[in-house]
């Protein structure tokens, strides 16, 4: 029984391998909730106040502030508010990276771009490039990325097929992460799980 248990599992594992390396970036216009998402937000310490400016900042997820996302850009930016608003400290931005930090990685991405004006966007990740999607000057644009490979996504704007400063906050973030260590607590029900199931093992065999 234990060879079939194991065989099975190993089975399981080997399925989702190839199921995550053959996974692609998946990109679908609109709010597409994910059961795995949570907004982004900055402070990470909610004992400080405001939001650092850099090339790179981080927020966290709102649910699980252990858990950090850097976002990056070849321009100075901020994240402000707890609704995580990502602006560029001269206005404009035409580029953004997101990573979760290790061991965790990327798996769903939830974003609202205001562009200033008619444009497009494509994101790339590990797996590839996406195709350009329409950016409404002056609206929302909210994008829905599933099967995100690897640990970075890429979201670049384009007007007349040239890369433009065209992303003038970018809102509404939220991420899904895969291998995420868990928190304390998560630890302990999980403690509190192997030793129950080690006591009925053991009343089992006393049975016998």
């Amino acid at each position: 029984m234990y060879a079939t248990l194991k065989s099975l599992l190993l089975g399981a594992v080997l399925a989702a391998a190839l199921v995550s390396t053959s996974a692609a970036l998946v990109v679908t216009p609109g709010n597409v909730p994910q059961d795995d998402s949570a907004l982004v937000r900055n402070p990470c310490d909610l004992s400080l106040v405001g939001s650092p400016v850099g090339i790179s900042v981080l927020g966290c997820l709102l649910d699980f502030l252990a858990q950090t996302i850097s976002i990056s850009s070849d321009e100075s930016l901020e994240i402000t508010g707890g609704q995580a608003i990502l602006v560029s400290t001269d206005d404009l931005f035409s580029r953004l990276t997101m990573s979760a930090t290790a061991p965790a990685s990327l798996s769903t991405v939830i974003l609202n771009i205001d562009a200033m004006e008619d444009g497009f966007v494509n994101f790339a990740d590990a797996s590839g490039t996406s195709s350009l999607f329409a950016l409404a000057g002056n609206g929302s644009n909210f994008f829905t990325l599933t099967g995100v490979t690897g640990n970075v996504l890429t979201a670049v704007s384009y007007i007349n097929g040239v890369e433009t400063d065209n992303f003038a906050h970018v809102t509404d973030i939220r991420a899904g992460v895969a291998g995420a260590i868990p928190e304390p607590g998560t630890y302990s029900l999980i403690v509190a799980g192997i030793a129950a199931f080690g006591l009925i093992s053991r009343r089992r065999k006393a049975k016998k």
